[in-house]
């Protein structure tokens, strides 16, 4: 979040876009989930399409959280909760110095919430195999941020989800996109070597459990095209904090304004694994 200054902004921090280019054009889509025993697991997937200049931005983005955990009504029998959000915003930036910038993204959503329950030998047959239908509905939320950049490096500030939007599953069960404050910053160490740390300051309800999280990753640039990535994310809260997970990634100039993105994440059972691919134009 220290460090989006592209068109991804929009999603991490929307005052970042005042200090990126002048017009950027982003595909992203990455999928993770936790599989830590036979009664327990967890899925989020998305991908977000979005174009950004250093006052404006426009996007669309679909996020997907599911779980599955035992009933106690019967040994083999599973719930599965599911909340799938389509999220169309419109992003305003306003610089208040040369160093600072406030961005404001509103956006409409539509949610679908679904709630069922079924009988499984396993907690990932159930993630795989069963669906339920949901019920969807409309709902207008903000998202805000402010971004500070000086010489040496930026700090940033996000609240996500301010109005709290919640849907409700067909038995009236509520689903919440709860509000998240983060944090971040980033560093320059050398003209071609970053640092960056990101850390929540609220805590919200995760497929699994609660979470709370701190990230720190660095990236370089090992040739004029290709820049490396690395990092660890720890979620801080609940009865499975402390369960870091560690990403690997890379950005690859294809031309001289195109470039593609991959990361890789993995981590011990009770942490989120996954993958993510992107594509960007900037000018």
């Amino acid at each position: 979040m220290g460090v989006a200054d592209d068109a991804s902004a929009v999603y991490w921090n929307p005052g970042g876009l005042a200090r990126g280019a002048y017009f950027s054009l982003l595909l992203d889509s990455g999928t993770s989930d936790s599989i830590p025993n036979d009664r327990q697991a967890g899925k989020q997937s998305g991908w977000l399409l979005a174009l950004g200049t250093p006052a404006l931005g426009v996007s669309y983005y679909r996020l997907r959280m599911s779980a599955v955990n035992p009933s106690a009504e019967a040994p083999d029998l599973f719930s599965l909760t599911s909340l799938v959000t389509h999220h169309a915003g419109l992003t305003v930036v306003q610089s208040l110095t040369d160093g600072i910038a406030v961005g404001v993204t509103g956006k409409l959503i539509r949610g679908v919430a679904a709630e069922g329950a079924t009988f499984a030998t396993r907690a990932e047959d159930v993630l795989d195999d069963f669906d339920v239908i949901g019920r969807s509905a409309n709902r207008f939320d903000l998202d805000v941020g402010i971004m500070a950049t000086g010489s040496f490096g930026s700090v940033g500030l996000t609240v996500r989800n301010v109005t709290e939007p919640s849907f409700e599953t067909a038995d009236d069960v509520e689903l919440e996109l709860e509000r998240q404050i983060r944090g971040g910053a980033s560093v320059l160490l050398l003209p071609i070597w970053k640092l960056a740390a990101d850390f929540d300051f609220t805590t919200a309800a995760g497929p699994l459990g609660e979470v709370r999280e701190f990230a720190l990753g660095t990236e370089a640039a090992v040739t004029k095209r290709l820049t490396a990535r690395g990092g660890f994310r720890l979620n801080t809260a609940g009865d499975r904090g402390r369960t870091p997970a560690f990403s690997v990634g890379a950005s690859f100039a294809v031309m001289g304004s195109a470039y593609l993105d991959a990361q890789v994440t993995a981590g011990s059972d009770d942490a989120f694994r996954g993958w993510g691919v992107a594509g960007r134009i900037l000018f």
